[in-house]
């Protein structure tokens, strides 16, 4: 904070966010801040003259009568303009309190203002760089600064105040090196809010030490690497309840059924027990119930690894349930993360983009990430709570694992996947997800270390799409041609240039173009060759071309094209041991120190490029005929080519459904002991084998049920409406009756928290687009998936909201973790079958028909019934919630299979199937 400057905080309140000269601001506050002290404040309520909508009286608690008291905008605004005189403007949002106000002003004849401007918003999200949301009630929280009345300008620009005050120490105490680029990119942020930085570093006298836990290197600032070491310890598991209840006194409500968990999960452990399945009911707390015991089995040197379904829940699991057993087990443990190498900040890429062009966002985004770099141990993107990793930067910045390393970097010693790598040898706890686990099972586990499966019903299918390879026939078209271009290129450095420099032998140097011409030319030949025979004959309607090849005929199409088949892959492997003879070169120290700037960067981006490259090529082994031959019946090759422009890339996928004893080869026998858990393992009636089939387990592994934590007598209520035309059949009537059904329950019966379950985003559009249009949209906030934000952003809103309404699908049916008032109200819309048409499914269910098991009564069925109790089980997360479940698919009662669908549901919950109108009436009773 610049001393003897007067900086005005304004916050506004208004009839409405558009900046279109339509609106009227309703209260103006200001708090006056100078040398880091409040001098002053002015607040005022201000008559808009036009109606005050319901939402805007409900956010703000500002009433129509209190603002037909309040002067006009006229009467005020010679004040405001005088006070803002001579100032600093200071808002959250400045592009909308600062245009609002100018734009109210020139309206009554002002002038407009033309003061310096700083937001605190980007202030925050640079300083702040984890925090998952920037709104300021959620700032005032976590940062418990005083904020009473959010939403109402006084308190919301007195809050600011407190804020900004807050964020101008957080830049004092920024290392100099990070402060001197923040400075260098000032003009990335809005208006002056990026002089901040450069009055902070004018103030600082001399160049103060790092603190001994950074470290600069080269134009960076790191975290030191802290290892971890194992201390001896000695703590005995608590047998029994009296022990558990003490040391969960203060922190764990207590849950038998958990303590249940805890004591079968040690005992197995205990025993050694090669395999086990637990299934733990919804609520139950099954994540403590199974670290409790396993992080009691580190304490004897035995490391635990958990594997959860996806990141999003590995992420939950670190973030929320580790730093709970920190404080609740009586010894300290390890812990490290395990993902995808993408999911990792590469330093020496980073470090290079900060000198290279970008948008004002990605500039923003790389300043965000070099405050990060200050307290990051793991280098984990995942740790900056984006709503989505979208940006082109980080495609520049993203780790693409350990052949992208480069030991001469100064960057290596320091490289997050080499920490991580050093960590597992330490670590008591390690957690993963299923994709990663089914790529690394043998470098994760020992037979000192035991393996839990979180969410176990989804490995199979992980497995499934973690054996798919995927190539690009136009991607490895513009790889090569952007290739030749910048090799051969007259205008631009290229290879005559370090031919002309004696840097590259001249063999070399031709042999390189005549490898990348030759994929050049011939993988588009193929690729027209594969429309020609495959596509084009299907005289194919959708916009999209989807299918399965069989191996008969794509076998043969091979052998008629071996010659051009062969001749891209002895070019690329010829380019790999080229390229890795080149890239070894280009690493050594003598050739390096001879480039200057410019070849460097050439030699950079052509490594770059003949990467890409040859990762795309990697595909390209599945078209030998051996491997062919080798698919048998469980290989597939799947064609695809969007067809709605010229431009469109034609994708061939390929895959394998795994044979008998696939999980147990490549994964379960790398671990000493292997426990799967879930909330949804077991189904009723003849499908109790479905899990073991799923999981390749033979039928004799142990299994425990634990009892259910709830009392759904008391607590919910299911309903099945009986006389909606039918789903599939009569697509079009059901949609009309759905939209009819979903009216009268979201505007007839009690408001309540709503999410509405499809299981197609076709269908959800089409039913979103008529609630907006009938007027539900203007009563009733709704949110859908696909149309209103990313799911993250989704599920934000929808916790932070009260009485909306979420319509979702896909991954909305599981894994969400909504408790007491979140979510009162879930809606069935379409029962989760997946569809039988996706050409995975046809493929699959050619399968089981050969296996001689029917389609449907052997997977699809159970599948459904699984994804059900996934989909119910989100409605009551604690003992105290209280909820209903509609169902609205009719064939829950008119099909055959119906009864085995309502087995699905918890069999306590009280079930009544009803004719759709009685639906609001029962609401109306239950609520």
């Amino acid at each position: 904070m610049k001393s003897g400057i007067t900086y005005a905080v304004v916050d506004l309140e208004t009839t409405g966010t558009e900046l279109n000269g339509q609106r009227r601001l309703i209260q103006f506050s200001c708090v006056f801040l100078k040398n880091h002290q409040i001098i002053n404040t002015f607040n005022t309520l201000v008559n808009p003259q036009q109606p005050l909508t319901q939402e805007i009286q409900q956010l703000t608690k500002i009433k129509p009568e209190q603002l037909r008291k309040a002067p006009l905008f006229e009467d005020v605004a010679p004040t405001i303009y005088a006070l803002l005189q001579n100032t600093t403007f200071v808002a959250h949002n400045i592009n909308f309190d600062y245009n609002f106000l100018n734009m109210e002003l020139e309206r009554i004849g002002y002038p407009s203002l033309d003061l310096a401007g700083i937001d605190t918003v980007q202030l925050s999200q640079t300083l702040l760089p984890t925090l998952s949301s920037f709104k300021l009630n959620y700032l005032s929280s976590y940062l418990n600064l005083t904020h009473e009345r959010p939403h109402q300008a006084d308190s919301d620009a007195a809050a600011t105040a407190e804020l900004f005050l807050l964020l101008q120490r957080m830049i004092a105490q920024l290392p100099i090196p990070v402060l001197k680029l923040l400075c260098h990119f000032r003009n990335s942020f809005l208006r002056q809010t990026g002089d901040c930085f450069v009055e902070v570093l004018q103030q600082k006298k001399q160049i103060a030490a790092l603190p001994s836990y950074l470290i600069k290197v080269d134009n960076l600032v790191l975290r030191r690497s802290s290892f971890q070491t194992n201390e001896p310890r000695t703590a005995v598991y608590p047998a029994d309840d009296q022990a558990k209840q003490k040391l969960f006194a203060g922190l764990l409500d207590w849950r038998q059924p958990q303590a249940e968990m805890m004591d079968q999960l040690h005992q197995a452990l205990e025993k050694r027990v090669p395999k086990l399945l637990v299934e733990a009911p919804t609520g139950l707390g099954k994540t403590l119930g199974y670290l409790v015991p396993a992080l009691y089995e580190a304490v004897h040197e035995r490391t635990c690894v958990v594997s959860t379904a996806t990141t999003a829940l590995q992420n939950q699991l670190v973030d929320q349930v580790v730093p709970l057993l920190q404080q609740l087990l009586p010894f300290n443990f390890n812990i490290a993360v395990f993902k995808g190498s993408f999911h990792y900040l590469d330093l020496a890429k980073f470090s290079a983009s900060l000198k290279q062009p970008q948008t004002g966002q990605a500039r923003l985004l790389q300043l965000r990430i070099l405050v990060w770099l200050l307290a990051t141990k793991t280098g984990d993107l995942a740790e900056l709570h984006l709503t989505k990793y979208q940006d082109p930067l980080f495609e520049q910045i993203r780790h693409t694992g350990w052949s992208g390393l480069n030991p001469q970097s100064v960057f290596y010693p320091y490289d997050f996947l080499r920490r991580q790598r050093q960590q597992l040898t330490t670590a008591d706890l390690v957690v993963t997800n299923h994709a990663y686990l089914l790529q690394h099972a043998a470098e994760l586990g020992n037979q000192q270390r035991f393996l839990i499966i979180d969410e176990a019903q989804h490995l199979n299918q992980t497995a499934l799409l973690a054996s798919q390879r995927q190539l690009d026939f136009d991607q490895i078209k513009i790889q090569s041609d952007t290739l030749l271009v910048m090799m051969q290129s007259q205008q631009s450095f290229s290879l005559k240039d370090l031919l002309a420099q004696g840097l590259l032998p001249v063999q070399q140097a031709h042999k390189l173009i005549r490898l990348v011409r030759l994929i050049d030319q011939r993988v588009p030949e193929i690729r027209g060759k594969i429309i020609e025979r495959f596509i084009l004959p299907a005289k194919p309607t959708a916009a999209i071309f989807e299918d399965f090849i069989s191996l008969k005929d794509i076998y043969g199409f091979i052998k008629e094209n071996i010659n051009d088949f062969q001749a891209v892959a002895a070019a690329g492997e010829q380019l790999l041991e080229l390229f890795l003879k080149l890239q070894a070169k280009f690493k050594t120290p003598a050739f390096r120190q001879r480039l200057d700037t410019t070849a460097s960067n050439f030699v950079a981006d052509l490594s770059d490029w003949l990467t890409q490259l040859l990762q795309e090529l990697t595909a390209w082994q599945y078209f030998d005929l051996p491997q062919v031959e080798s698919w048998g019946t469980s290989g597939y090759l799947k064609l695809r080519l969007p067809l709605t422009h010229q431009t469109a890339h034609l994708h061939a996928l390929f895959g394998a459904f795994q044979t008998a004893d696939f999980l147990e080869n490549q994964v379960y026998q790398n671990f000493a002991q292997t426990i799967f858990i879930g909330a949804s393992l077991t189904l009723p009636g003849k499908h109790q084998q479905f899990i073991y089939q799923q999981l390749d387990l033979p039928a004799t592994t142990p299994f425990v049920k634990l009892p259910d934590l709830f009392d759904y007598r008391q607590q919910a209520l299911a309903l099945i409406g009986n006389d909606g035309p039918d789903v599939v059949s009569q697509r079009t009537a059901y949609l009309q009756y759905l939209i009819k059904t979903l009216t009268q329950i979201l505007l007839g019966a009690p408001a309540k928290q709503t999410m509405i379950l499809f299981n197609s985003q076709a269908a959800l559009e089409t039913v979103y687009q008529a609630l907006q249009d009938n007027g539900v949209g203007f009563k009733r906030h709704l949110l859908a998936q696909g149309i209103t934000g990313s799911n993250e952003k989704i599920i934000k809103n929808f916790t932070l909201g009260s009485k909306m309404v979420l319509l979702g699908t896909g991954t909305f049916w599981e894994g969400i973790d909504l408790p007491q008032d979140q979510l009162e109200q879930l809606i069935i819309a379409q029962l989760p079958f997946s569809s039988p048409d996706t050409p995975l499914n046809q493929l699959r269910f050619k399968q089981l028909r050969q296996q001689q098991q029917s389609a449907f009564w052997d997977y699809s069925l159970p599948e459904a019934m699984q994804r059900l109790q996934q989909g119910v089980g989100r409605l009551i997360r604690t003992p105290n919630d209280h909820g209903v479940v509609i169902v609205l698919d009719s064939r829950i009662v008119t099909r055959k299979y119906g009864q085995q669908l309502q087995q699905a549901l918890p069999q306590s919950m009280p079930l009544q199937i009803l004719k759709t109108d009685q639906i609001s009436k029962e609401l109306a009773k239950f609520w």
